[in-house]
């Protein structure tokens, strides 16, 4: 191989997608693919190295083509220089005997370089795992043999030789050739040649031949071998003769398969076609070796592929798959038609992808012209060339396919579903917790396309099939998304739609180069030809050329409208000469609308069907999607009390072909056009559709179902995991995802759909809200509320708001909005929790709680104060550090501390996820890219740049002068920064390389002057390439960062005065298409206005200090001085929502990617906000505006959050007796709280004033309470309980001080001896007031002692992943018990969280040991312990479980905090909040943990977990003040598979801080039910 040719582009691969029958076929059709007609004749040998010819998404197996002596890596399998010839790509390498130098490479050498080129190419490295094939002619198979060789040989390729499935030898010269001798001896007479060492290689029994073959059979176990020998003489200047004897080309192995091609030596590798029988030889043997390839990948790669797209399918909210509209147009298409469009020359420019063509195809055409079926068929003929696309029909009709949020989410599947670098993006997206609202297209584009999809690499182009565009209610904003798309990307985009002038102007504006197509009569008048011609067979014509004239004539009427030659076609069919066709012919009318009259008139003679017929036309019109047959049938029944059994042959011919039903059953319009003229005003027809009217009468039948007793909620718990739901109507789950949706289009004068949601409300709404989250997706029970909202204040103009009934609808809203917020992920995991565990954690005021408060063996929850439902979900606090800065994107939101630390947390459970040091300077400015992997902190001069997925540093930099804001631009290429010496920096986001500066200064545009004084303020907008700089009473000047321009500046009096009024804050608004931007003024007006024109949009008073717009550009959030926080609508400054909280004044606020929640800082905390009153805003659907008056608008919601007293935080807690909590208070108190209400009752004794109590012990057998404040003084007493039910506490027995902060206090069994612990010492006292022990140690990282089994005179202590056993009395160290002997394997362990035991009697029974890193440390070293004595005898339990042992660790990482044992039940608090147990004592192989209840989020999000747990069952948490009480929460069960890491699903790229998910043991939602335990 020449080393000065170092190609190495790829390799040839296969894919894996497509179907069943055809798998095989469509992967080998491939290797027939030609290269590009314009392919110079001179490249015909080919190119060195590695050369792609074609790479599928997502392949699963390599081919690597290698070619022989004097061959090419094109020549040797192409049958002449036509282009057509070339059937693959190979390896290639210099064995050119003809050229005139000379060469020492051997076949050793070429079988280096050729591993050394597969070792190297990083499409080898991305696709780990995949088989390779070699197919090697002549020479090239012992260059393969030498390479394997080589790889077998060497430890560092053991993966990649790991991974040589099969090698075919095409006339391989195995033990040489003798024309190799005399081709040598020619070649050393030779003047023009010189001799090549690789030709003496190929001499029989040569030395290197000998050595290949005696290494090659030590290594080819494990690979399949198939040998292909020549049988025709070969022309040898005058002479004949074959150039490999069989016996040289067969390697005489069992592992080898032999087999004969009907050719020469030159032309085994050679094919004229696809049908030549050598080619159908080896194509076969390709065939076998691919079927067991796809075999294998299916059985170990098909179920987690399935799992992962399931997943992804319910993430992207994908009910309905893409390919059934396909597969319905598919069917419908006629063979040979649409071919006009995909053979026109400028179409087939398009599809190439080459060059400087237009990346859009727009096809235009009237309705009905058969634009959506040219659509289908682009989509064909490109995944049969094996190219990738993703496509979209738009259907004004069905809710869930007009928007273009809808379209991103189907091209996100599809491509996930075709492309593993796409899938384990999106899939990252979904185990990091990016949330997705399913009505925002901006947020999905920038965090799944712009951030990742389109950042994976596209080495061929792919498509994008858009029907209908035009049917989309807000394509307006899809056309800037596509200009935006970097060049590189070779993305071709088909749009089809009616003609559009708004599509061209948009075109034209973004500067979108098009490529436009029109469907016009002429056009499509073959394809009509076609299909007719196809049909007239079944019209009673017999004479051939009657029926060409009956074509023509209907083609010439049709005037391009496939529906309307369908449509005639189909009465056509009906007659029974050729007088009534030419009747028919004569009295159809040439318009659409014209024909739709005629045929509802028809209708209407057969009165018998005209109620049925209506009723269908009224349900496909109204339906918010499609229903089914069965779903219709249902309806129909509800509707009428008329049962049709076959509804299916029946409605075509009731509604005149009018309606249709597609392969999937559904039953939907034959046309958009029908909709259209169905529903028009004017339209005189018993069978017109009255939107208002028919919306109210779906309404009425869809309530009549909810309110049904199919749907009426149980009042007792179901008995026994396995027990099935109901069978219920099929026409159940339209009723309960979409009844909201007829509600906000129906009359609002109707008073019986008010009782009828009053009746639903209070009797079935549970039943409702769990079918709805069986789905996956609360989405609907949101929209559900919002819906019902707006009707209600829509009709609360018309009708008095007052009334039970209407109070009743108007809280239900309210508590869903709530529920969702509160509960979703829990009501998610478990959607029948709605039943019985989560009313009774609602607020007492809640109508859910009111209502179902006193359901029989409910979940009972004491100690609570909540009377409403508080909109501030958690409150984190840093010490004595402030919060300075904020920012969120996606997962994580980070807070900046002036200690110049920045701390992450995950955003959906406030969970700290990791610490950056950003230096000793406080961090005042935060800012992430536009995906949540970059992040870049500043303090006043320095600037940093984090890769916070790996938690690495990637550049500084130090800047002049001091900072006044910084941003990253659109694509996280570029970071910029703009500081108070009027300068904007710009930085390359990778490596921090300085790129430019923009000078900025204060224009006086009324003299042409600027004037250098300092800015008070900026605001870069990356979204907008914007730059907004403010100075101190002067107007705002607005800049072009992509033009680095002066754009105006804005004016907030008009007539301008000087000075102006002082900005307070600025922030723009991200959507680009609102086009505005928010400031605040020290006189309190808060204003929005246009940065282009710098014209007022909207003013009010808000007197804010802050501003924050949520990243869909909704909302505005405000703060002010006084803790208060508004939020308003962005564009029209309407105020929705006020929050009070009396503490600090408010220094930044961030919204989440979700734009619900969002965060804000003040003093030392940072608050979790979620509002309901921002969910009812945040759907653009909310106005409807074909069928109502304007509305009323609603009064602003406010709320106070509640205070509380700092000195009453609940700080330590144990559990005594049955039903006593002892706690230890913030203030140094310790108090009782009776469980049965989780009130306090009475204080036992103080430490003293404001000595918060760290830690207390209870020994039961002497009723001692040991506690410890943090002054690290420690006080026994002993606790008796009067008659009176009063506990008191009697004088100390024991009342000293530690020298260092305690760390554990811990009784003996017996209650005679309590063990102080500190960092570095240990002391045991009698509690008489004697020191007894005192032990010096070294310092320990982490520690906690236990008692020890059967032996009361031993404890256990765990230190740093050690386990030692000591005496009680001496501290020193003893053999372990025979009883209980544990230890812990050889590996690393973190610190220790907790240390637990659980006793019988005085015995120990069981042992919890838990470890767990501190935050910012990866979550893959947390580890959980748990040793049975129940079982135990005189030997180690931790041989008996090491097994277990790996189990608990993986789920260990979805332990949020041990809570304690209840007798065996170890318990503890999930990841989701979650109240598990493990049962100690159970010894299955399979291994299993149970879910009980849950912890609402707002109670465990934050702050340190203290919980204790009655001898009862009755679990207490601390909740600021006070204690909140669970009763009979375990007595709730559910069963969840804990599966090894190795059994899951395939690994995916993830970030550093994910948790696992834990599979669900219940497979199915409907028998995930809670049972009693009784």
């Amino acid at each position: 191989m020449d080393p000065a040719q170092p190609e190495n582009k790829l390799l040839r691969k296969v894919s894996n997608v497509s179907a069943k029958g055809s798998f095989l076929e469509r992967r080998l059709s491939i290797l027939t693919t030609s290269r590009p007609t314009n392919e110079p004749s001179d490249q015909i040998r080919g190119l060195l190295g590695l050369n792609l010819l074609h790479e599928p998404s997502d392949p699963i197996v390599d081919f690597i083509f290698v070619h022989g002596l004097r061959g090419g890596s094109r020549k040797t399998w192409s049958a002449s220089d036509d282009p057509s010839h070339f059937w693959p790509r190979d390896y290639g390498f210099n064995a050119d005997w003809g050229e005139k130098k000379g060469s020492v490479l051997n076949i050793h050498d070429f079988g280096r370089g050729l591993l050394g080129d597969i070792h190297t190419s990083p499409y080898i490295r991305n696709s780990p795992g995949n088989p390779i094939v070699f197919v090697a002619h002549s020479m090239g198979g012992l260059v393969v043999k030498k390479a394997c060789i080589l790889a077998k040989h060497d430890p560092n390729l053991n993966e990649l030789a790991s991974r040589f499935h099969s090698i075919y030898f095409l006339a391989t010269p195995h033990r040489g050739a003798d024309s190799a001798q005399l081709l040598n001896r020619i070649l050393k007479a030779s003047v023009a040649f010189n001799a090549k060492d690789y030709v003496n290689d190929l001499i029989p029994n040569s030395g290197a031949i000998q050595a290949i073959n005696d290494d090659f059979r030590h290594i080819v176990h494990g690979l399949q071998l198939w040998s292909f020998y020549e049988t025709v003489k070969t022309n040898i200047g005058v002479s004949q003769g074959l150039i490999v004897e069989k016996d040289s080309a067969t390697l005489g192995l069992p592992e080898e398969r032999v087999q004969l091609l009907n050719a020469d030596h030159r032309h085994v590798c050679k094919f004229k076609d696809a049908s030549d029988n050598n080619y159908l030889s080896l194509r076969n043997a390709f065939i076998s070796t691919i079927d067991q390839i796809e075999k294998k990948w299916l059985a170990l790669s098909r179920d987690g592929f399935n799992d992962t797209m399931r997943t992804l399918a319910s993430y992207l909210g994908q009910n309905d798959m893409p390919d059934n509209d396909l597969s319905n147009l598919l069917d419908r298409q006629m063979e040979g038609t649409c071919e006009w469009f995909t053979s026109d020359a400028e179409v087939k420019v398009w599809r190439a992808g080459i060059g400087e063509v237009p990346k859009i195809l727009l096809l235009s055409g009237k309705p009905a012209t058969g634009k959506s079926t040219l659509a289908a068929h682009v989509v064909r003929q490109i995944r049969d060339s094996h190219l990738g696309c993703s496509y979209f029909f738009f259907k004004h009709g069905d809710r869930s396919k007009s928007s273009v949020a809808s379209m991103l989410r189907s091209f996100a599947y599809q491509m996930a579903s075709t492309n593993p670098q796409i899938r384990a993006e999106i899939a990252s997206m979904h185990d990091n917790g990016t949330s997705i609202d399913a009505d925002d297209e901006r947020t999905l584009w920038r965090s799944a396309f712009i951030s990742r999809i389109f950042r994976t690499d596209f080495h061929l182009p792919y498509f994008w099939v858009i029907d209908a565009l035009d049917e989309c209610g807000d394509f307006s904003c899809f056309l800037p998304m596509l200009a935006k798309i970097d060049k590189s990307i070779p993305l071709q985009v088909l749009v089809t739609s009616r003609p559009s002038s708004v599509i061209q102007t948009l075109l034209l504006q973004e500067k979108l180069p098009a490529l436009a197509k029109e469907v016009t009569a002429e056009s499509s008048s073959g394809d009509i030809w076609t299909v007719l011609e196809a049909n007239t067979p079944f019209l009673p014509i017999d004479d051939p050329a009657a029926c060409q004239r009956l074509i023509a004539r209907i083609v010439e009427k049709s005037n391009g409208c496939f529906l309307w030659a369908s449509l005639v076609l189909k009465e056509l069919e009906t007659t029974h000469s050729e007088q009534q066709i030419q009747e028919v012919l004569d009295s159809v009318p040439s318009e659409m609308d014209n024909l739709y009259t005629r045929i509802l008139q028809s209708m209407a003679m057969v009165p018998r069907n005209q109620k049925l017929a209506q009723a269908i036309l009224r349900w496909t019109v109204c339906a918010v999607r499609p229903l089914t047959v069965e779903e219709l049938k249902e309806a129909i029944w509800l509707d009428l009390e008329e049962v049709v059994p076959r509804l299916e042959r029946t409605v075509e011919s009731v509604c005149g072909h009018l309606i249709h039903v597609d392969r999937q059953s559904r039953v939907q319009l034959v046309h958009e056009t029908v909709r259209a003229f169905l529903i028009k005003d004017d339209l005189a027809s018993e069978f017109a559709v009255n939107r208002i009217r028919e919306h109210s009468r779906v309404t009425d039948v869809c309530l009549r179902y909810l309110c049904s007793d199919e749907m009426r909620s149980s009042r007792f718990r179901r008995r026994g995991a396995a027990t099935r739901a109901p069978k219920r109507s099929a026409f159940a789950h339209y009723a309960c995802v979409h009844f909201s949706e007829h509600v906000i289009r129906s009359s609002s004068s109707n008073d019986n759909q008010v009782v009828a949601l009053d009746t639903f409300f209070s009797n079935n709404v549970l039943t409702w809200v769990e079918i709805v989250a069986q789905g996956g997706n609360l989405y609907f029970l949101t929209q559900t509320a919002k819906n019902l909202k707006a009707y209600m204040e829509r009709r609360a103009k018309y009708r008095s708001p007052l009334g039970h009934q209407v109070h009743v609808v108007n809280s239900w809203i309210n508590d869903l909005i709530h529920v969702v917020t509160a509960f979703g992920r829990s009501l998610l995991l478990s959607p029948s929790s709605i039943h019985f565990l989560i009313p009774p954690v609602c607020p007492r005021n809640s109508i859910i709680y009111q209502q179902y408060r006193e359901y029989p063996r409910c979940l009972e929850v004491v100690g609570r104060a909540e009377l409403d439902w508080d909109d501030r979900l958690s409150c984190i606090t840093f010490g004595e550090c402030k919060a300075l800065a904020v920012a969120c994107r996606d997962s994580r939101f980070v807070v900046g501390l002036s200690n110049g630390h920045v701390v992450l947390y995950h955003t959906s459970t406030c969970q700290e996820a990791g610490q950056l040091i950003h230096g000793n300077d406080a961090v005042r400015f935060l800012e992430f890219g536009s995906t949540n992997a970059l992040l870049a902190s500043a303090g006043r001069k320095n600037i940093v740049v984090w890769d916070i997925v790996a938690g690495t540093r990637l550049w500084a930099t130090t800047i002049t002068h001091p900072l006044l804001t910084l941003g990253f631009n659109e694509d996280d290429t570029i970071l910029m920064a703009t500081t108070i010496a009027n300068y904007t920096s710009f930085w390359t986001a990778g490596n921090g390389q300085e790129l430019e500066k923009l000078f900025v200064s204060d224009v006086d545009e009324d003299a042409s002057d600027t004037y250098q004084r300092p800015p008070t303020h900026a605001q870069i907008c990356g979204e907008l390439n914007l730059l907004a700089v403010g100075y101190r009473q002067r107007p705002i000047n607005m800049w072009d960062l992509e033009d680095r321009a002066f754009i105006g500046q804005f004016h907030k009096s008009v007539p301008v005065v000087y000075p102006g009024p002082l900005l307070v804050a600025m922030v723009f608004n991200p959507n680009p298409d609102m086009n505005l931007v928010a400031s605040s003024y020290a006189d309190g007006d808060l204003v929005t206005f246009d940065p282009w024109s710098q014209r007022q949009h909207a003013i009010t008073e808000a007197n804010a200090q802050v501003l924050a717009a949520s990243s869909d550009g909704a909302t505005l959030a405000t703060g002010d001085g006084r803790g208060t926080i508004q939020v308003y609508d962005f564009e029209t400054l309407r105020l929705l929502y006020r929050s009070t909280a009396y503490d600090f004044d408010i220094r930044a606020i961030v919204f989440a990617s979700s734009n619900i929640r969002f965060f804000d800082i003040r003093g030392d905390h940072c608050n979790v906000w979620e509002p309901s009153a921002i969910v009812r805003q945040t759907d653009p659907g909310d106005v409807y505006s074909e069928h109502c008056s304007e509305g009323v608008i609603p009064d602003v919601e406010t709320t106070e959050s509640k205070s509380w007293d700092n000195t009453q935080l609940t700080t330590a807690m144990v559990a005594i007796g049955v039903d006593t909590f002892l706690c230890g208070k913030e203030n140094g108190a310790i108090v009782v709280y009776d469980s049965k209400t989780g009130q306090h009752t009475e204080e036992l004794y103080s430490h003293g004033t404001n000595t918060a109590i760290v830690l207390l012990e209870w020994n039961s057998s002497q009723s001692l309470l040991a506690s410890s404040d943090r002054s690290s003084r420690f006080k026994v007493r002993k606790i008796l309980r009067k008659s009176s039910g009063k506990w008191v506490a009697e004088r100390p027995l024991l009342d000293q001080s530690a020298e260092q902060a305690i760390r554990q206090i811990h009784f003996r069994p017996d209650g005679r001896m309590l063990l102080v612990s500190t960092r570095n010492t240990d002391h045991v006292w009698d509690i008489e007031g004697r020191q007894r022990v005192d032990r010096t140690s070294s310092s320990r990282r982490s520690w906690r002692w236990v008692d020890c089994s059967s032996s009361t005179h031993k404890l256990l202590r765990i230190a740093d992943g050690d386990i030692k056993c000591f005496d009680w009395l001496t501290l020193d160290e003893c053999p372990f018990p025979d009883l209980f002997r544990v230890t812990l394997r050889d590996c690393d362990y973190p610190p220790i969280a907790s240390l637990i035991a659980t006793a019988s009697g005085s015995t120990t029974t069981a042992i919890c040991a838990y470890f767990h890193e501190p935050p910012g440390c990866s979550q893959s070293q947390t580890r959980l312990r748990l040793w049975s004595s129940s079982s135990s005898s005189a030997r180690d339990l931790q041989h008996r479980s090491a097994e277990d042992l790996a189990n608990l660790d993986v789920m260990a990482r979805e332990v949020k905090a041990v809570i304690g044992f209840y007798k065996t039940l170890l318990l503890f608090l999930d990841q989701n909040g979650w109240v598990c147990s493990l049962n100690a004592d159970n010894n299955s192989k399979e291994k299993v943990y149970t879910r009980h209840f849950f912890v609402p989020y707002s109670w465990h999000c934050s702050g340190e977990l203290i919980f204790a747990v009655t001898s009862k069952g009755s679990v207490a948490l601390a909740r600021k003040d006070g204690i909140a009480v669970f009763h009979r929460g375990l007595d709730f069960e559910e069963c969840i598979l804990i599966k090894d890491e190795d059994n899951s699903r395939p690994p995916r790229p993830v970030s550093q801080w994910r948790s696992p998910v834990l599979e669900n043991h219940i497979d199915s939602p409907q028998r995930a039910h809670y049972w009693d335990r009784e």
